[in-house]
């Protein structure tokens, strides 16, 4: 027999956990591409009501459209997720390994991710407030945020709270999975 006929349903479910990580991971990104410009747009026009010109936020290296490392880093993170997933598919020992020490990591970093999101308002406003230009100073962070994120659609709360239990849920029963007695027997074999 073939060692995909003997995997267990552990080792499966598992593997699935991975591929619904790697889909939470990538779906926020996802998003910021599509409702990106709006976005942006949205943040401008709140700059341009408090007073002072849209292009400050660009001038001062502040962009609220997806690009670079907010979206290259998600979804290269949610591909080395999802190859991992197909690594335990196909009964490869190293992935087990690597899923013991790749899901913790996952899971601090969403921790890290969504801290940071918390203070994101803070952050911007205390950047405001170390400019050297006056009309950058006078900005008010939080309402340029709030306009930002009304440009989403109404169910990214939904999808992000998802998202959040995808990944915490996830990555805690995926280790628990791979540490049960029939994945511990099944990768001993291969």
């Amino acid at each position: 027999m073939s060692a995909k006929q003997n995997r267990p349903a552990t080792v499966t479910l598992a593997a699935i956990l991975h591929f619904a990580i790697a889909l939470a991971f990538a779906s926020i990104p996802l998003i910021g591409l599509v409702y990106g410009a709006d976005v942006q747009a949205a943040a401008e026009a709140e700059v341009a009501r408090q007073g002072q010109d849209p292009d400050l936020l660009a001038a001062n290296g502040l962009a609220f459209d997806e690009h670079g490392v907010a979206i290259w880093a998600p979804f290269t993170i949610a591909a080395a997720i999802a190859a991992l997933g197909f690594v335990l598919v196909a009964g490869k020992r190293f992935g087990r390994v690597l899923s013991f020490i790749v899901l913790p990591l996952v899971l601090a970093g969403n921790a890290l991710i969504m801290a940071s999101n918390a203070t994101a308002a803070a952050k911007v406003q205390a950047l405001f407030d170390a400019s050297d230009d006056a009309a950058v100073r006078s900005l008010d962070a939080a309402a340029i945020l709030d306009a930002a994120f009304a440009a989403y659609p109404a169910w990214l709360p939904a999808l992000e709270g998802v998202r959040l239990a995808v990944v915490i849920a996830g990555c805690v029963l995926g280790v628990v999975l791979l540490a049960l007695r029939p994945a511990r027997a099944y990768f001993r074999k291969s």
